[in-house]
């Protein structure tokens, strides 16, 4: 019953460095962005996702489940 009230996310996670790809190849959905300009990120919100986190490599969104 818990469960029902609790929001659930989906993840993503886009890659700072175009270059050096270490991402799973069965899990060929994470865009690589190769300049994180103003337009990148907003079509990322456009789309609803929201940073979480960033690292030297990969910035972390989410955005809820519909």
């Amino acid at each position: 019953m818990l469960q029902s009230f609790m929001q659930q996310w989906e993840y993503k996670i886009v890659w700072k460095n175009y270059k050096q790809i270490e991402q799973n190849p069965e899990s060929l959905d994470n865009p690589i962005i190769d300049k994180l300009s103003v337009e990148g990120l907003n079509e990322l919100g456009l789309e609803g996702w929201e940073m979480v986190s960033a690292t030297v490599k990969k910035i972390y969104f989410k955005r809820p489940l519909n």
